[in-house]
């Protein structure tokens, strides 16, 4: 099992949170990209087990870097979570386009922490 998760985010504050919150899950590695373009190479150079995905990133949208993660083999298979703090209709079609789930934001710890167990467990 890959305990690598990649966290594609530019809201600094809300990378300190998840890195908080990894801290009760040491076996898991995290790393942070903090564009799309990044995040894609990080993902395919990496493999991880989980991929979660902000929405609204400064160089993409979280549905072009689903396309680009469900068109590289490397990547294909890795789940990807989406935070948002979009509109249902807007996670409808993140979740149209590939995402595993969705999470809203700002999200509760302990589900964040459960889906962490749930895919990385």
């Amino acid at each position: 099992m890959n305990h690598s998760l990649l966290y594609i985010e530019d809201d600094e504050s809300n990378i300190c949170l998840v890195e908080a919150l990894l801290r009760r899950r040491p076996q898991i590695e995290l790393h942070v990209a903090m564009n799309g373009r990044d995040g894609v190479r990080a993902a395919i150079d990496m493999q991880p087990g989980l991929i979660l995905l902000d929405n609204r990133l400064p160089d993409a949208t979280g549905r072009e870097i689903l396309q680009e993660l469900a068109s590289a083999s490397a990547t294909a298979a890795v789940p990807v979570v989406i935070f948002s703090g979009d509109s249902d209709e807007v996670i409808d079609e993140l979740l149209a386009s590939g995402a595993a789930e969705s999470v809203a934001k700002p999200f509760n710890a302990r589900q964040f922490i459960g889906i962490i167990d749930r895919y990385l467990a």
